[in-house]
């Protein structure tokens, strides 16, 4: 058997030992196990935007995740989750989402009122997920999920919230253990209050990026708030202001972002939802000179939620977008999406949801309007465990895909099914 797979087996039955204590000693201890399967079958076409070129294929990635986790409620959490990740293509460049069983989380997170103050500490390989998921986030949708060993401070209090966190990203090694990366770092606070669910909700953050090995290769500092407040006529209003500021690669980093979403959610038949949002993100003015204005996203959500096709994210980049969603039966979801989408600075590149340059002018003379999307997506809750998934998008490109090379549209589709136990 895989090594690994033994580690992994070994830490589970390890957080299982005081379940078999329960009868030896009157301490409450909870424990609990959990397994996840995910598969999901992908169709690409043309997203080299060449018809001549036949790279029309699918490409599938399967996910198994097994967990465990010993509680003393209200004292101590320890919880340990490996994952076994798996993917297949054909004609499609190696997707980067393999990683044979491994071990994801691993955490011990004390409770309570340890120094007389309401305080919970969590420290080990662990999921970190703030605000809407635009710079940190564990997302789901590709079989890697971000992880990081770290320490974790957490104050909670009535309606407020607020942490401190530092720690490593976790590199994956498809052939060998995941270790944390010393040349990604972060350290940072996040606070939030809101005073109940139907209250304004306020956030303030402050994070830093940077090098463990070397701070003048790499600091890149962001300061931001992000507000949700409802406004006449039952208007969700959502807003986000994210400012970058310090060094990276030697030249010193001045960008900004922006997002805004207005939703209306109607009380009627299918619940109708209507969301229109704008994003914004800096980008590179001038490359060639000492100042760097490309706003980074961190560890945001690598799927959504500029577009479905993955083909944009918060890096220089403007973005209007209309979605209507439905829900026609209590469980089943429909939603609908039009994206338009333009760069921010011509003399920039254009950056898929993973950072990849997918097309550079640095003249800067191929204008700015990429293109738009259009999609439609359908989820149904089979049952309290499972849910399939499936949707289609096209991408129709625009005059800078058009000035910059070729310039034929893409289409996506997906089928997948998920199921928790």
């Amino acid at each position: 058997m895989n090594n690994r797979i033994i580690a992994a087996l070994a830490c589970l039955q390890f957080l299982a030992v005081p379940a078999s204590a329960q009868s030896a000693k009157p301490a409450g201890w909870k424990t609990s196990f959990g397994a996840e399967e995910r598969l999901r079958v992908e169709r690409r076409g043309n997203f080299d935007f060449n018809d001549a070129i036949n790279d029309d294929s699918g490409v599938s990635f399967q996910r198994f995740k097994l967990s465990a986790k010993a509680e003393l409620p209200g004292k101590l959490e320890l919880f340990a989750e490996g994952m076994d990740l798996r993917d297949a293509h054909e004609d499609l460049a190696k997707t980067a989402q393999k990683d044979k069983a491994d071990l994801h989380q691993a955490y011990a997170a004390v409770k309570g009122k340890p120094l007389g103050l309401p305080l919970e500490l969590k420290v080990g390989r662990q999921e970190l997920k703030y605000g809407a998921g635009r710079l940190i986030w564990a997302a789901t949708w590709g079989n890697r999920i971000n992880h990081f060993d770290a320490a974790v401070l957490k104050y909670k209090s009535g309606g407020l919230s607020a942490d401190a966190f530092y720690g490593a990203r976790v590199t994956y090694n498809e052939y060998g253990w995941n270790e944390p990366n010393r040349h990604d770092m972060l350290a940072g606070a996040y606070v939030t209050y809101r005073k109940n669910k139907e209250a304004p909700l306020v956030e303030g953050y402050f994070l830093s990026n940077y090098d463990g090995s070397n701070m003048s290769t790499l600091n890149r500092r962001t300061v931001g708030v992000h507000g949700q407040y409802t406004l006449p006529g039952a208007v969700v209003c959502d807003l986000e202001l994210p400012y970058q500021f310090g060094k990276s690669s030697g030249k010193s980093v001045y960008a900004s972002a922006f997002h805004l979403d207005l939703s209306r959610e109607f009380k009627r038949a299918w619940s109708p939802k209507v969301t229109a949002s704008y994003n914004y993100a800096s980008g590179d003015k001038k490359p060639t000179d000492s100042v760097n204005n490309v706003f980074i996203p961190l560890y945001q959500s690598a799927h959504d939620p500029y577009g479905v096709m993955d083909l944009f994210r918060w890096q220089n980049m403007k973005e209007s977008a209309l979605e209507l969603s439905a829900k026609p039966a209590k469980a089943l979801k429909l939603t609908a999406g039009l994206n338009y989408f333009w760069l921010a600075q011509a003399r920039d590149s254009w950056y898929d949801s993973s950072g990849k340059k997918l097309r550079t002018n640095a003249a800067g003379t191929a204008g700015t309007y990429v293109g738009r999307e259009v999609s439609l997506l359908a989820k149904w809750e089979m049952c309290a465990n499972a849910a399939l998934d499936a949707g289609y998008a096209r991408f129709f490109t625009g005059s800078y895909v058009k000035n910059t090379g070729k310039h034929d549209d893409a289409d996506w589709a997906f089928v997948q099914l998920g199921v928790k136990i």
